[in-house]
């Protein structure tokens, strides 16, 4: 008789983390570690000295915080309100079988590969919507895999591959370049204060990246993820039905929705154009610049980038499902919106530890500490050229598995690293590049990462093995090759654009 695999649920692995980051916390304090850091004053430029301790939480303060903030911890865990709004409107969009029938329509008599790649590219343009990507795209890139007659959870990797390891990359000038310019351009008046980073300083060297990524991440998924994860049991999913042929009624229910839903698109789009009579409605119009008005901190775009995305995939089910009869009255509006909620009791419970995990871990301060210390360790060693580029990478890349959030590591090693790679004659902006896309390389594999708890929760619910858990180490493992593989392919990106020369921007280069 063949032995049963014990497999420990990702709940209560995290529960463990959680316990021993508390008691490393404790030893850390025990040990009077600490470290300092510089932050640049934004007006005059001068460096600020920030103190960075170790908070012990193993004590009767720190079990006391754990337990008064348990349910804070979760109900302001990010990923959770985004995935209930999000799993909304998907749900509408694949019940009503408006994905269906599109899907069947775009993907018939063409290559498998070619969806692969639109797939994470995607993502990596969806990283601009912030967490939109996680909570929309990876279930709709799962209903696409599935009309394609393959399992959903390749679609899900691929997509979450391309969201996180592409973080770096896009098509466009996005929040992203907002975020670090602030830091960048402060950390500049350290050895110059008259120069000016670009916005687009990076734009030519993320498209560039965009499309070698998602090329890439098509290769990885058709040669490992796809052997690795098999077939899918469609008997489990009865409303795919793989031979079907779409009716003419389902045609022109797909082209009506699409129709109805790219007239409300022009409507959204003329509430992000400043200075036409009634628009500007979901900009941030105290900012000067349009991409901060579209991408800060303050928008309302990007504050509601989740509903707005989420409430066009469920318009465009509805009216698909008013043309076609498969939604007949508000009952069935409300079921197909509560479809992926029936099945999320088993999500939440993972959500509720991973908030813990991930939050506890911040206020211990342990990783930034780590941050802190590799930043110190790099401004040490008085590195110039190739060898700066290349420990800069590695060092960053080692910073996101225990900081994941692009802008607390970039505040932190910003005044270190942009006058290093000043000195050293580069401009601020190609370090910047590199920074983005070391950050980039390690995102998606960490349980750190806020969002890895939503690629296990949809591992889960498309595991064709029911009794069989999805463990923290299967997600890892699937992100593993795409992690090595994205990391080899944006440092050679960046060493590329060094040796040759090519432009990172518009009227902006590597060097000085």
């Amino acid at each position: 008789m063949k032995k049963r695999e014990f497999k420990l649920h990702p709940a209560i692995v995290l529960f463990i983390l959680t316990i021993i980051v508390m008691v490393i916390s404790s030893v850390g304090s025990i040990l009077n570690l600490e470290t300092t850091y510089y932050n640049v004053n934004p007006v005059t430029g001068e460096l600020e000295t920030q103190v960075v301790m170790i908070n012990n939480l193993f004590n009767r303060t720190g079990l006391q915080y754990l337990v008064s903030n348990m349910l804070n911890n979760f109900t302001s865990f990010a990923p959770l309100g985004s995935l209930i709004v999000g799993l909304m409107g998907v749900g509408v969009a694949y019940k009503s079988g408006f994905l269906n029938s599109f899907f069947k329509i775009v993907t018939k008599d063409k290559p498998k590969k070619l969806f692969t790649f639109i797939v994470v590219l995607l993502g990596v343009i969806s990283s601009m919507f912030f967490e939109a990507g996680y909570v929309v795209l990876l279930p709709v890139a799962a209903i696409l895999f599935m009309n394609l007659g393959r399992h959903p959870s390749i679609g899900v990797s691929a997509a979450f591959a391309g969201i996180s390891f592409g973080y770096g990359a896009n098509i466009i000038v996005n929040g992203v370049d907002n975020t670090l310019l602030t830091y960048t351009q402060n950390a500049t008046k350290i050895l110059d204060q008259n120069y000016h980073v670009s916005m687009t300083g990076n734009l030519i060297f993320m498209i560039f990246a965009s499309f070698a990524i998602s090329y890439l991440g098509m290769i990885i998924t058709e040669k490992y993820v796809v052997p690795k994860l098999g077939k899918y049991n469609f008997e489990e999913e009865e409303d795919i039905d793989l031979e079907a042929e779409v009716t003419k009624k389902e045609k022109k229910g797909v082209g009506v929705a699409i129709l109805f839903t790219i007239i409300v698109c022009l409507v959204l789009g003329y509430c992000i154009i400043p200075g036409l009579p009634f628009s500007g409605l979901f900009l941030d119009l105290k900012q000067n610049s349009y991409v901060a008005q579209l991408f800060g901190e303050g928008s309302y775009f990007r504050q509601g980038s989740v509903l707005i995305i989420s409430a066009l995939m469920g318009f465009a089910g509805l009216v698909y499902g008013i043309r076609v009869r498969t939604i007949k009255n508000n009952r069935d509006l409300m079921n197909s919106m509560s479809y992926y909620l029936k099945g999320f009791a088993s999500l939440l419970i993972l959500i509720f530890f991973a908030a813990q995990f991930c939050l506890i871990f911040k206020e211990t301060n342990i990783g930034v500490f780590i941050v802190v210390s590799l930043s110190e360790l790099l401004e040490g060693m008085q590195l110039n050229g190739i060898v700066l580029i290349i420990l800069t990478f590695i060092i960053v890349a080692i910073s996101t598995i225990f900081v994941p959030t692009l802008s607390t590591k970039w505040a932190i090693m910003s005044p270190v690293l942009v006058p290093m790679f000043m000195q050293s004659s580069f401009t601020p902006e190609f370090s910047q590049a590199v920074f983005r896309a070391a950050d980039s390389a390690t995102k998606g594999v960490t349980p750190l990462f806020t969002y890895f708890v939503i690629l296990l929760g949809f591992l889960q619910i498309y595991n064709s093995k029911r009794r069989d858990v999805i463990t923290l180490t299967d997600g890892m493992g699937l992100m593993l090759p795409y992690s090595v593989a994205f990391s080899i392919l944006w440092l050679l990106i960046v060493l590329a654009f060094y040796i040759v020369g090519l432009p990172l921007g518009f009227n902006t280069g590597v060097m000085l």
